[in-house]
């Protein structure tokens, strides 16, 4: 592919080579009839996520389950650095909590679902002064690192940077909402934090995009 679009003066893709990807059985291995195909995996991937999806609702919605299935594959596999063996695990990769896609995902999804009940359009005349809670620095500065890493992750061909990024900032922003309130807050400390995690979704979707994981509204 190099070769071809060199002579079409093109420019080029820089490949990513990956180490083995392992079950926790260990090594797939043709010859000892443990091999995985690609296609049936992600089927049981999905599988799986309709079934903790209707665990927690009572029914399944068939793109939101793909869309957690398939990230949760994803990001089990980038989230580690390509040198590296990947161990995949199924109850680790597909956990709404702790460090997965579906993580990510629900981080977003809470987000949607405050600016969902707001109603209104967030005021963008913000008094930032209004900020002064340790959670709203922390979730402030996390948010400004993301340029950093994508650039670092570009020059070193190393897409695990913004995955673990992504997760500093999921984690940032569930310490933020669990100790801050939001819609009950008098309106410049309101109108602040909702636009605080307004950007924060914006960053979440970014991220989501560059490890080619689709953003839920709800889940």
């Amino acid at each position: 592919i190099k070769a071809a679009l060199t002579l079409l003066k093109k420019p080029f893709p820089t490949p990513i080579h990956y180490s083995f990807i392992l079950l926790q059985e260990g090594k797939m291995s043709t010859r000892k009839g443990t091999l995985v195909l690609a296609e049936d995996f992600m089927k049981e991937a999905l599988k799986k996520a309709k079934a903790e999806i209707k665990k927690r609702h009572g029914k399944v919605n068939e793109d939101t389950a793909k869309a957690i299935a398939y990230g949760a594959v994803k990001f089990a596999i980038i989230r580690v650095s390509p040198e590296k063996n990947v161990t995949f695990q199924w109850d680790q990769a597909l956990a709404f909590e702790g460090d997965s896609g579906p993580y990510l995902q629900y981080a977003y999804a809470r987000i949607s679902s405050i600016l969902s009940k707001h109603k209104e359009k967030i005021n963008e005349d913000i008094n930032w002064q209004s900020l002064a809670d340790h959670e709203d620095f922390e979730l402030v500065k996390t948010l400004g690192q993301f340029p950093h890493f994508v650039t670092q992750a570009t020059q070193q061909h190393k897409p695990h940077l913004i995955a673990t990024y992504m997760l500093e900032l999921a984690k940032k922003f569930n310490e933020f909402y669990h100790s801050s309130p939001i819609l009950k807050e008098q309106e410049s400390i309101r109108d602040a934090r909702l636009y605080l995690i307004s950007c924060t979704k914006d960053i979440l979707a970014k991220g989501l995009n560059l490890l080619g994981i689709k953003a839920i509204e709800k889940m």
